[in-house]
């Protein structure tokens, strides 16, 4: 083999270097792109991080289809469509970056953990415990094997995890996570860092939950004030604080504390969103809910009208996660609007229903029930005969009979049967209530 000549041995130190000057000037474009994407979400600055994000994707592509810089820039990507309520944008980035960091790092490795936790609570925000769970469980094993006892991360996916089991009534499980991640939070940041307000939240909504208000309370206050010295009052998590302590004042009837408080995070918002967000349409029906609870049908109705507008699009027109919104509208709609704009919604939420959930759902049975109780007013007796007695039958299947709304779906299917003279069967349905059968 001949030696290479002085040409041949130049020339390939020159690719080199001149391949790891476009290499590093790739880097630099990236993290120019990437760092200000960041910065503008912290600021939330949404729009502006979308596009500085989505530029550092189109340059860390260059450098390859496995490259950690690619893995980064869609993960952060991602976090910023999840925020912004374009969820099948944010899943589409995860499920991208989760394929490169499992190639490049393996499957338990801390960036995988991180997909994990943010994949977790885009099904949070849909309410989607069942696929948030493993997710969360999963990010915890990895960052706690990988990690110290007291790292913040594994605070993260303890404060998280400890968020799911309270939504989900799982108490027992939720309050020693999230003790565990405040206590670390605590001595890791100081006590008035934003995370450890997250978690105070997240304590306070535990308590409300067990009935705790005495203790709740405080906490919201503590987290709201927190929020309030270290994002200031126009930011998105200050507003997430201050929705708690409104709903636990409205979940007492306070209404005169609750709805001044809501009405401000609905203008932040629309300010920080825009009006067609996720969180604007949750904003909307609470205030929505506070009206409806007053008997103020007519201010309910263009709030929980506007929502539904939101959901139809976030979740499609024929979802039955639309359905309470519906029933709520019906009955606003008795009041001001006339049976037939209020039949026309109960009809829609049994039908979204029916597309959407099992045959057997408690919901479904309920929102039967409201038809039927509708028709039944209404001296549509047939009619409301055959739904009660579907919504019995679901509700004595899977409640069991001695369930209130099972009893209550008894004692309104038999005034119905005794109407249209069946009596022997509305005294048996009696006697089952007297029985407990």
């Amino acid at each position: 083999m001949n030696s290479p000549g002085p040409g041949q041995t130049m020339f390939a130190v020159l690719t080199v270097v001149l391949l790891s000057a476009v290499a590093g000037a790739q880097v630099a474009v990236w993290e120019q792109d990437h760092e200000a994407g960041i910065r503008a979400a912290k600021a939330v600055h949404f729009a502006q991080a979308e596009t500085l994000l989505a530029q550092s994707v189109a340059e860390a592509q260059k450098a390859g289809k496995n490259s950690p810089l690619l893995g980064r820039s869609l993960l952060d990507l991602g976090e910023v469509y999840r925020t912004e309520g374009k969820y099948g944008e944010a899943l589409s980035c995860y499920q991208q970056s989760l394929a490169i960091y499992q190639a490049l790092n393996g499957p338990e490795s801390l960036q995988v953990a991180e997909v994990f936790n943010g994949q977790a609570e885009l099904y949070k925000t849909l309410n989607d415990y069942d696929k948030a769970e493993p997710l969360l469980l999963k990010a915890l094993e990895i960052r706690q094997k990988s990690l110290p006892p007291q790292s913040k991360l594994v605070a993260k996916s303890q404060n998280d995890l400890g968020e799911l089991y309270t939504a989900t009534g799982a108490f027992d499980r939720a309050a020693p996570l999230l003790q565990s991640a405040l206590d670390t939070r605590k001595k890791a940041l100081g006590p008035e860092h934003e995370d450890v307000a997250q978690t105070l939240e997240a304590l306070g909504n535990l308590d409300k939950k067990m009935g705790k208000d005495a203790e709740a309370e405080p906490l919201f206050r503590e987290a709201v004030s927190i929020y309030g010295k270290t994002v200031g009052g126009e930011h998105p998590d200050y507003a997430i604080a201050m929705e708690s302590l409104a709903l636990f004042y409205s979940g007492r009837k306070q209404y005169d504390l609750a709805e001044p408080l809501l009405s401000r995070i609905l203008e932040i918002r629309e300010k920080v969103f825009g009006p067609d967000h996720h969180d604007v349409a949750v904003s909307l029906d609470e205030l929505a809910l506070i009206e409806l609870q007053r008997l103020h049908y007519g201010d309910a109705i263009p709030l929980y009208e506007r929502a539904l507008k939101i959901w139809e699009k976030i979740l499609g027109p024929e979802s039955p996660d639309l359905s309470p919104d519906l029933t709520n509208l019906a009955l606003c709609y008795e009041h001001e609007k006339g049976d037939a704009a209020a039949e026309a919604a109960l009809k829609r939420a049994v039908s979204n229903d029916e597309k959407g959930l099992p045959a057997d759902s408690p919901d479904l049975a309920a929102d039967l029930q409201s038809l039927g109780i509708f028709y039944s007013f209404r001296r549509h007796l047939p009619e409301a005969a055959v739904l009660l007695q579907r919504a019995l039958d679901i509700q004595t299947k899977v409640l069991g009979p001695n369930d209130h709304a099972t009893i209550q779906t008894t004692e309104s299917y038999a005034s119905v049967l005794h109407l249209l003279n069946r009596h022997a069967e509305a005294q048996e349905l009696e006697s089952r209530v007297k029985l407990g059968k």
